[in-house]
């Protein structure tokens, strides 16, 4: 290819390559800027787990910080696949970078992620990759502190994807959605690391993407009212002197709600659903194996229910088990239930409690 005076233009120089005078080089993004697109995406992400299932603790791939720092919870978490909708917006994020070069925090920010050779948006699967090498940024997070002292402001992930993130909102378009490939007007690097006008709707793209960044932050920090389960304690009805000798216990009830901007949702991950727990005193750490019983009636004794759990480990002082979703249904709003221990067949004295109708939850 040549320039307007007939010189030839290498378009496969690197970055940091000498360049005629007079053309200006690319301008990296400060890490100020990406950090802040990546906790605009991040605020995005967390609205949309509370939206979708109420809790914020679902992280969501491919959207910001792509490695949560160390120290998972213990039980499993709702999972983002949950929801057809969610799983919908994260694909809307990868489409968004690989294409346009841009998530909505980077569209706010007016970055863009290209490659370092053609200043032109990735893909899908080169930004797939580059997420996950992500992985490599976030040990002791000395990658993505990596754009402070590296000349190309680089993490990581972008060396090895051969990406660089720019401060532009012209971003070259993508190479499939480029007739005639570089031309006189955009003839890219390294005369032109940007194109030389945006798309007409691009202005429109950046106010919705404002707007989402904005719903995003309100839903994750905003102020938020909320209520937990109901959780009711049994009361023995006589000692317990069997091998484990039965305390008592407590039964959880009904689902964690959270409040935001008038939205309320109902927590869909572990403490949503219906658990007893059994304490016992261990006077016996070699009880072998035994069974955990939950009982469930009526106020007048109709309607009763049973649900056994086995168990083996009776050194561990307190166990608890998730009961059936319909555990309580058809039991109206005043029921009692009674938990107790079977060893040998030999069933102890029970652990009884009640919910009556003046305390619906």
């Amino acid at each position: 290819m040549t320039n307007e005076g007939g010189q030839p233009v290498d378009l496969n120089l690197p970055p940091d390559a000498a360049r005629p005078l007079g053309i200006p080089g690319p301008f990296f993004a400060s890490w100020g800027k990406r950090v802040g697109a990546s906790l605009l995406d991040d605020a995005i992400a967390a609205g949309a787990a509370f939206l979708a299932f109420g809790d914020q603790s679902v992280t969501l791939p491919f959207v910001g910080t792509a490695f949560q720092p160390t120290g998972a919870p213990a039980v499993p978490t709702t999972s983002w696949t949950d929801s057809g909708w969610v799983m919908s917006a994260v694909l809307m994020m990868i489409v968004m970078q690989g294409y346009l070069g841009v998530t909505p925090g980077k569209l706010v920010m007016g970055i863009a992620v290209v490659g370092d050779h053609d200043a032109r948006p990735i893909g899908f699967v080169r930004t797939t990759l580059r997420w996950l090498l992500h992985i490599l940024d976030s040990i002791l997070f000395i990658g993505y502190l990596r754009p402070l002292w590296n000349a190309q402001h680089k993490t990581f992930a972008d060396s090895i994807m051969a990406t660089v993130v720019l401060d532009t909102r012209r971003p070259r378009r993508h190479r499939w959605f480029v007739t005639g490939g570089d031309s006189l007007v955009d003839p890219g690097p390294p005369r032109s690391w940007e194109a030389p006008s945006g798309p007409r709707w691009w202005t429109a793209a950046t106010a919705i993407a404002a707007v989402a960044c904005v719903g995003g932050v309100a839903f994750s920090f905003g102020p938020a009212s909320g209520s937990g389960p109901l959780v009711i304690s049994c009361g023995m009805t006589a000692p317990d002197n069997g091998p484990l000798g039965l305390t008592g216990g407590t039964l959880s009830v009904g689902n964690m709600t959270a409040t935001r901007l008038g939205v309320t949702r109902r927590a869909t991950g572990p403490g949503a659903k219906i658990t007893a727990t059994w304490e016992w005193s261990a006077l016996s750490s070699d009880s072998g194996d035994f069974t955990l019983r939950a009982s469930f009636s009526r106020a007048d004794g109709t309607g009763a229910r049973r649900y056994d759990f086995a168990s083996t480990d009776g050194a561990a002082a307190q166990v608890t088990f998730t009961l059936p979703d319909d555990t309580l249904t058809g039991l109206g709003d005043s029921w009692t239930w009674t938990q107790t221990i079977l060893v040998d067949g030999v069933e102890s004295p029970g652990c009884t409690g009640s919910l009556s109708a003046d305390r619906p939850f």
